[in-house]
């Protein structure tokens, strides 16, 4: 990482590594985040292992946190440098959790080119400006595990989530931003006793996303909980496993998104599990389509979940 006290004016843009596993992804990122004047990416590369080998110099790093790296490996890049996470986690705890770490923003892949920019912008000008996605998620965990946040901090988040800039909800709120970094840094801290800094999956995602894999379209060996499910659930579970998107999936196979996204809820529903976030329909796509090299420890997070084998015959097809 380069040396924090480097002084960054117009006529010398920050130095962006970006870590993404999948290079389309990559790619894309790389080329919002040239497009703007004030950011030029030095590194690219698609784990952070890859990133620490290259040695490259940088002020701030967008990280995916899922394929990247185990988890210990990410939560020493978040403690040691500038990071912007942009993740397909769409569970507010996988939201939250890098920020508890230390991760300077935290976005869901559909952010737009601008935005992203100007929060990696903010990591190194601003790092305690929370944004949109992880002001949602942080609001989000105040309600659900009932944290205690001063009123104004409350409606900040809320004003936050619903797209307002820290400063000028601060400015409405004749809130000093001495005072909201101190009650941030205490809500942080609030969040890490509670538990929130966990980086769940991580491990398991990036030993599935290691291990070789039998093309999505090839025969693969499956669970004995596909002989209970439909031949359509399983085909959507199967791509789904292996990384692709819901619209990604429904292409191709060529059906509609809704019908990718009925066909998993029906499956996991034959399998007795009711809630069913990002993570835990990743954990299961994985153990029925055996896209894991611990299968055991999957089916011992589905069982506390209150998971079963479906019944035979029982799916609809």
């Amino acid at each position: 990482m380069r040396d924090e006290s480097a002084e960054h004016g117009p006529e010398q843009p920050l130095q962006v590594a970006v870590v993404e596993d999948h290079e389309m992804t990559r790619r894309g990122l790389v080329a919002a985040l040239n497009a703007d004047s004030r950011l030029t990416v030095v590194s690219e590369v698609d784990s952070v292992e890859q990133l620490e080998v290259s040695g490259a110099e940088y002020d701030v790093c967008v990280a995916d946190m899922m394929g990247v790296g185990t988890a210990e490996q990410f939560a020493d890049l978040v403690r040691r440098s500038d990071v912007v996470v942009c993740t397909a986690a769409e569970q507010w705890r996988q939201r939250v959790a890098p920020w508890v770490c230390g991760a300077k923003a935290v976005f869901g892949k559909t952010v737009g080119a601008a935005v992203l920019a100007n929060a990696v912008w903010d990591a190194r000008h601003h790092p305690h400006w929370l944004k949109p996605h992880l002001a949602s998620a942080l609001e989000t965990a105040v309600r659900e595990c009932g944290l205690s946040v001063p009123p104004y901090f409350a409606d900040l988040l809320g004003r936050t989530a619903r797209g307002g800039r820290v400063a000028w909800i601060l400015e409405e709120l004749e809130v000093s931003e001495k005072r909201y970094g101190e009650d941030l840094r205490d809500f942080r801290r609030q969040c890490a006793r509670a538990g929130l800094g966990q980086l769940t999956l991580l491990d398991a995602l990036y030993m599935a996303s290691s291990a070789p894999q039998a093309p999505a379209h090839e025969p693969v060996v499956f669970s004995s909980w596909a002989a209970g499910l439909s031949e359509g659930q399983i085909r959507a579970l199967e791509w789904y496993a292996d990384g692709y998107s819901y619209e990604e999936t429904a292409l191709q196979l060529d059906v509609k998104v809704s019908t990718v996204r009925t066909q998993i809820d029906r499956a996991m529903t034959a399998c007795g599990i009711v809630s069913k976030p990002a993570d835990v329909r990743m954990m299961f796509a994985m153990y029925v389509c055996s896209r894991h090299t611990k299968p055991d420890l999957l089916l011992r997070r589905l069982t506390a979940l209150g998971a079963h084998p479906p019944r035979r015959g029982g799916a609809e097809r």
